[in-house]
């Protein structure tokens, strides 16, 4: 019975994370192109991958490895599209939502858990944090996931985690430090702490110890074979350079960083994290139970108070989602709990920024344009690169590859990227440059090197592209128009007029 009961619910949320990834995530093939740069970064550095190029030594940007290892194998399901990446995206949707149901359940066995993950679940793929689908931080959320669930039903049972499910826990913890090693160290690092408290305070610190040695052995299985591919192709220079140098000490997004350039937005971001950590203390929940998520939940917080963010990565913090079960665990559902929600998912899915552009037909459409212009003209010597631009997406659906290391200027402010472009271009091999113009993300001198003089325009398209927002209700009090004058006095969210331009080699 309890077999049948969980296999039918396995498949529920199936369906449900196969429709909310289709209409949500523009990687979903029912959208014509995913318009994010960093998500067309990810995919040309995959299928540069699969046709042999070495990570980081001979095609670069800063994120982790898996990240790209999960892109090659998406390159390899498709090569000129995001269906690969959308497969992806169900699996890992489905997993998250999971272990957020049986989070549910570790506090209640109200009927209403099924629905209330449901809502959850739609409203993490509808929220800015989903931004456009395929970051860092979605692929993040089932690893995490499954690591709270199993730390939250040792407070909760007093019983440790065996053997396979502790290597388990070490072994994602590994996965997502070789995706993102600051979101590995933030919440794993605040749970560690946390739980060796409890541990102690129950008498359980030898046992602890002991599960901790198998969480040791997965992390070191999974950088174990991360650094077997990069020992194997003589770049493990290029991976301390790149993925923990340049993380560390070059890279600060400050030309995207979505916030505003004010002294007292720091006070801002405070009083959001006292105003989310209200809920920690509001609950009745065990005081352990408090203190972990205080660990991991708070830590989390913390650091998006002092650092600089972007609206992606307060995805993670949906995976504490499931723990809102606490406030209704004893609620009984009727028809009107039940309109509730249903109003709530109809509120959430209109606002969805990727939604109502497919919809309104005002999606974007510029990266396709110049793909076809480039592969009408497709001759021996078509090469192109991203000059002085984020990654424009002209390698998805074109048969080019990347020319070189740099084949796109990111938010690291190093003039030797720029200089291999120069390079590059100068040497005559380029025949096409691709560039993209946001101005809230490329008004910095860095992103304006001037296009050379043998190269002339062939292509302009211009589109507006959506609104930055720096809170949610910010955005959602922006749609009402007569609030508009009231809060443009006090912070307008800036607008994202896009710009693409393709130059074309003098004969």
């Amino acid at each position: 019975m309890i077999y049948k009961k969980t296999t039918g619910e396995l498949i529920l949320l199936f369906l449900l994370s196969a429709a909310l990834v289709t209409l949500f995530s523009t990687c979903s093939p029912i959208y014509p192109i995913n318009p994010w740069d960093d998500a067309h970064v990810f995919m040309t550095i995959g299928k540069s991958m699969l046709n042999g190029k070495i990570l980081y030594k001979e095609i670069f940007d800063q994120k982790g490895p898996i990240l790209f290892f999960l892109h090659e194998l998406a390159a390899a399901i498709s090569y000129s599209s995001f269906f690969g990446v959308y497969l992806l995206e169900i699996l890992s949707f489905w997993c998250f939502s999971w272990y957020g149901l049986k989070t549910m359940r570790l506090f209640s066995a109200s009927s209403i858990n099924i629905p209330l993950i449901c809502l959850l679940s739609l409203l993490t793929v509808t929220s800015d944090a989903f931004y456009y689908g395929d970051s860092a931080e979605e692929f993040c959320l089932p690893f995490i996931a499954y690591t709270l669930y199993q730390m939250l039903r040792f407070v909760k049972t007093g019983e440790l985690p065996g053997c396979r499910k502790s290597f388990l826990i070490g072994f994602f913890a590994g996965i997502v430090f070789w995706i993102k090693f600051n979101i590995c160290v933030f919440f794993w690092g605040g749970s560690l702490l946390a739980l060796i408290y409890i541990a102690y305070s129950k008498g359980l610190l030898q046992q602890f110890g002991k599960i901790l040695g198998w969480v040791i052995v997965g992390m070191v299985i999974v950088s174990g074979a991360v650094l077997a591919y990069f020992a194997i192709h003589h770049a493990l220079n290029d991976l301390i350079d790149v993925y923990f140098y340049t993380n560390l000490f070059k890279y600060s997004g400050t030309s995207s960083n979505g916030e505003p350039d004010v002294w007292w937005f720091i006070f801002v971001k405070l009083a959001i994290l006292c105003i989310l950590l209200l809920p920690v203390f509001l609950t009745k929940a065990q005081k352990n139970v408090k203190l972990l998520i205080l660990g991991s939940y708070g830590t989390i917080l913390l650091s998006f108070t002092f650092l600089t963010v972007q609206f992606y990565y307060i995805l993670l913090l949906y995976v504490y989602g499931p723990l809102f079960i606490v406030f209704f665990r004893r609620m009984k559902p009727d028809a009107k709990i039940y309109g509730l929600m249903v109003a709530v998912a109809i509120v959430a899915s209109a606002l969805n920024w990727n939604i109502v552009s497919l919809l309104n037909g005002s999606f974007s459409h510029l990266t396709l344009d110049i793909t076809d212009i480039v592969n009408r003209n497709e001759t021996e010597d078509s090469k192109v690169i991203n000059f002085s631009s984020y990654d424009t997406g002209i390698y998805l659906k074109s048969c080019q590859l990347p020319p070189g290391r740099h084949f796109f200027i990111s938010n690291i402010e190093d003039e030797s990227i720029r200089e291999e472009q120069r390079v590059l271009v100068n040497s005559g091999d380029i025949k096409y440059l691709a560039r993209e113009v946001i101005p809230v993300k490329t008004s910095h001198d860095y992103y304006d090197m001037p296009i050379p003089y043998n190269y002339h325009l062939v292509y302009k398209g211009e589109e507006n592209f959506r609104y930055r927002f720096y809170t949610l209700l910010h955005k959602y009090l922006w749609n009402l128009e007569y609030l508009r004058p009231i809060l443009g006095f006090v912070m307008n969210p800036e607008t994202e007029p896009r710009q693409m331009f393709l130059y074309e080699r003098e004969p």
